[in-house]
This record gives structure tokens, C-alpha cells and sequence, in this order.
């Protein structure tokens, strides 16, 4: 069966926090502080898109997050820069 995909839109952080230790970047919806995606990809530079607001297309990793609660893991395969409002 394949992994649910998900579309999402925010800003996009590097993770570097102790508390994700499975992804490399987080996604910051517009207006919240809590993180609920935290974001990896082998196909998409994510880091070329830091702090910038983006639309990701991604598949749920399964198995994540290891604790009930903290933000989910999604494999990006696609990314769309949003235009500045």
C-alpha cells in the first residue's frame, strides 16, 4: 500500500533542533509556531528553499514521529515557491 501524500504550505526551516533527529527541515504554517511536519527529501534541494514559503507535495513516513504527538515525517517529492504576499 502506498504511503497517504500530503500538500502543505508554510515556511521552510532548517530543523537543527535536538528534538528532530529524522528530518532536515521543518515546515512552519503561516501564523503558527507549531511545527507540524518535519520534512526529507532525496530528490528535492531543500535547502536551496530555506525561509522561504513554499507548497510541498509529499508521501507520510511511516514508523514517525517516534513520539505520540510530535510532528510528522513526510519524504518531499515536490516543491513550489509561493508567491510574497
Amino acid at each position: 500500500m502506498d504511503a497517504p501524500k500530503i500538500q502543505a504550505e508554510g515556511q521552510l526551516e532548517r530543523a537543527g533542533s535536538a528534538r528532530y533527529q529524522y528530518g532536515s527541515h521543518a515546515l512552519v504554517p503561516s501564523g503558527e509556531r507549531d511545527v507540524r511536519f518535519i520534512l526529507r527529501s532525496e530528490t528535492v534541494q531543500l535547502r536551496e528553499f530555506e525561509g522561504e514559503r513554499v507548497r510541498i507535495n509529499a508521501s507520510l513516513v511511516e514508523g514517525y514521529p517516534p513520539n505520540e504527538g510530535d510532528a510528522k515525517l513526510l519524504d518531499v517529492f515536490s516543491i513550489v515557491l509561493l508567491d510574497q504576499e
